[in-house]
């Protein structure tokens, strides 16, 4: 006997219907007629097999139709598993200061002076030989963070990651590193030794249009944009398989700006492969709230329509991902400038976070009852996640707003809320990429 897979989703998009699958992620479209037809036998599920069995048996493969005994919440769970507790890949992010150049009235961080210690610098390089050593992690990936940890470039982030480098390649084991930066100090000398320590993955942020960027973004009053874009060619320029994450922070106001579209017309068409434009609202201007926002939309179709690199137009919905954040991921760390370990990165580094003291020897006395608390349980082992449609799409909260918040309000947590894309729309435009790469394969 048969069944319809609970997360099938039907999208009428102009005189065609997007058809998709959330655990398979098989995706294809039909006309009106067509969808019609196929409407009308899924709904007589024993007709469809008999009449219809070659087709009938595309849909089991395609997911659509499963057997009476298939439990997809189990799948969820454990594709969950594998994604986080599973996930050999050590993520390490570093925050070598919390200092910053720029004072951005938005950020949730406070930025004391101290620059990394070598005491702390020499226990992080012992963390590394153990994880790659010791745990035989498949891969390692530094991410730098801060503050802006760009300001003690030659102090701490080279060094320190020639030195991973070096370990991982003497036995065999994948990395890379990033950087999440305001990229104004950037240089060509710089460059040339982020060349040498393999960076090639940058998260670059812009406050909108020139006008509004250089009023948030600016050092001591000096502007900043016109540094920033011609840094994020360089990068370009002179590193061959670069990844640039250009993340656009925006409020109403930078949406409404008419010269927003120009930030990515004067990048020149040559680079627009390597950069994915992400655009994300400023945490204080959050709305709850599931609205279509259409200008958003806009910018990104225009983005994909010249050239850039896009990927779902939702931040908050992933199709493939079973987890929601990095941070829900079992062998995700951050190391403060000072030594203390967290997970989140979007939380201030006060002892109320922090999840455990790094060892002379490179092990982690971890505090357990906090480390219990964030991963005991999925972010979407809740009443109101289980139930949900969109699941495989959205995969929950992430696991430190569960833990803030009491079950009876998790309901003011719900991502669906808050995303101005609504899903059916990301399903659109998944189709829509998807279609896109076979064309061009």
């Amino acid at each position: 006997m048969y069944k319809l897979s609970s997360y099938n989703y039907f999208v009428k998009e102009n005189n065609r219907y997007v058809y998709f699958n959330g655990i398979t992620n098989h995706v294809f479209s039909l006309s009106e007629n067509e969808h019609e037809n196929i409407q009308r036998l899924l709904y007589d599920l024993i007709s469809f097999e008999i009449n219809y069995n070659s087709v009938f048996k595309k849909f089991i493969d395609w997911g659509f139709v499963i057997e009476e005994d298939v439990d997809e919440l189990d799948i969820v769970r454990y594709r969950n598993k594998l994604a986080t507790i599973g996930n050999k890949a050590l993520n390490l992010v570093i925050n070598p200061t919390l200092e910053c150049n720029f004072n951005c009235w938005y950020c949730y961080e406070e930025h004391p002076k101290g620059v990394m210690n070598q005491d702390t610098v020499d226990k992080i390089q012992k963390y590394i030989e153990h994880k790659v050593i010791k745990e035989h992690v498949s891969s390692v990936h530094i991410s730098w963070f801060g503050g802006e940890p760009l300001l003690y470039f030659n102090e701490v982030v080279y060094p320190l990651s020639l030195f991973a480098k070096k370990i991982c390649a003497s036995h065999n084991v994948p990395f890379n590193v990033s950087v999440t930066t305001n990229a104004y100090r950037i240089d060509k000398e710089m460059i040339t030794k982020m060349k040498e320590i393999d960076m090639k993955h940058f998260q670059i942020t812009l406050d909108g249009a020139k006008k509004r960027h250089d009023k948030i973004r600016n050092e001591n009053g000096l502007p900043s944009y016109d540094r920033i874009m011609k840094n994020v060619n360089d990068l370009c320029k002179y590193i061959e398989d670069v990844h640039i994450t250009l993340r656009i922070n925006y409020d109403d106001k930078t949406l409404k700006d008419v010269q927003m579209k120009e930030i990515f017309s004067i990048i020149p068409v040559e680079y627009r492969a390597k950069i994915l434009p992400n655009f994300q609202r400023v945490w204080q201007t959050v709305k709850e709230g599931s609205l279509k926002n259409e200008r958003r939309l806009d910018l990104y179709n225009y983005c994909r329509d010249i050239g850039f690199k896009v990927n779902e137009p939702a931040n908050i919905l992933q199709i493939g991902a079973y987890f929601k954040c990095y941070v829900d991921c079992f062998n995700h760390l951050e190391i403060n400038y000072d030594g203390k370990l967290y997970f989140c990165t979007a939380r201030t580094f006060t002892e109320e976070y922090e999840v455990g003291v790094l060892n002379d020897d490179g092990t982690i006395r971890w505090h357990e009852q906090k480390v219990a608390k964030r991963y005991a349980k999925a972010t979407f082992e809740n009443e109101m996640c289980i139930k949900c449609k969109y699941l495989p799409l959205c995969m929950g909260p992430c696991s430190q707003k569960i833990m803030e918040t009491p079950k009876e309000y998790l309901s003011s947590i719900c991502s669906l809320k808050y995303s101005e894309i609504p899903p059916e729309t990301v399903i659109v435009e998944y189709y829509k990429n998807k279609m896109k790469f076979l064309e061009e394969n």
